[in-house]
């Protein structure tokens, strides 16, 4: 099934009419915090939004497109080239994200912030497309900002705890490292300076002296 809506174009099945109904009301509320953050004359260039049914059917699809042969079990979603890949809410318990069925109103919170931390990557990559930047800017900042602005991590009681490599490794899946340097960043310094980190040149000079004052504060 497909459903057209004012942020992006659903594709899914029919079981999860209802619950494309309840993303596409959050996405609603959240797009333009997310476009005015970065910059809200952005070319909104046309987004597929792709609910998988299963984790099972997610994996295969992954991992036959990056040509790897596993996919990490907390993996749910993903952005490349305006597409959205989405593991189905109702397939939520065979992830490493399941539930006792008391927090289903938590958990699924949490899965529709999830939907616009790969909506902001979407975003994202607008804005460095229009202002001719790297395509690829070290991954604490890009997953980062998609945490921070989505606000995944709110409330959450996270503590520091890696070292510089791990935040400059593009490898590494510190993700709440990540979030913890994005947030100083531009609580401390503002969006600009944090948009001038995505050229990879200044945020290799920048990034040790941030993470020292980062690890004073936190």
């Amino acid at each position: 099934m497909e459903k057209e809506t004012k942020y992006a174009k659903f594709i899914y099945t029919k079981q999860d009419s209802e619950l494309v109904d309840i993303l596409e009301e959050y996405l609603n509320e959240k797009a333009e915090d997310i476009f005015n953050f970065f910059d809200s004359s952005l070319e909104r260039r046309p987004l597929e939004i792709r609910i998988i049914s299963t984790k099972k059917e997610y994996d295969e699809i992954n991992k036959k497109r990056r040509g790897v042969d596993s996919i990490p079990a907390w993996s749910i979603g993903n952005y490349y080239d305006d597409i959205i890949e989405y593991v189905s809410f109702n397939d939520y318990q065979n992830t490493a994200h399941s539930y006792p069925i008391e927090k289903y109103d938590e958990y699924l919170e949490y899965y529709k912030k999830t939907i616009i931390h790969e909506f902001t990557h979407y975003v994202l990559k607008l804005y460095l497309d229009k202002y001719n930047l790297n395509d690829n800017p070290y991954r604490y900042l890009n997953e980062g900002i998609a945490q921070y602005l989505s606000g995944q991590r709110d409330n959450q009681d996270i503590k520091f705890n890696c070292s510089l490599d791990i935040i400059l490794d593009n490898n590494s899946n510190n993700y709440p490292a990540w979030y913890l340097m994005t947030k100083y960043i531009v609580d401390n310094y503002g969006r600009e300076y944090f948009f001038k980190l995505l050229d990879n040149k200044l945020a290799k000079e920048e990034t040790p002296r941030l993470f020292e004052e980062v690890k004073k504060v936190l």
